[in-house]
């Protein structure tokens, strides 16, 4: 698997974020990208 760079730009939401989340970031951030592919992406289809 690659790894990449996540650039977050707004501190806020980042902090927010952080604090929401239940496992390790990446686990999470895959999670996201899983929803939003059974979702359709930017699409919506």
């Amino acid at each position: 698997m690659k790894k990449y760079l996540l650039l977050i730009e707004d501190e806020k939401k980042w902090e927010e974020f952080k604090k929401l989340i239940d496992k390790d970031i990446n686990t999470e951030i895959i999670s996201l990208i899983n929803k939003k592919i059974k979702k359709g992406g930017k699409s919506g289809k």
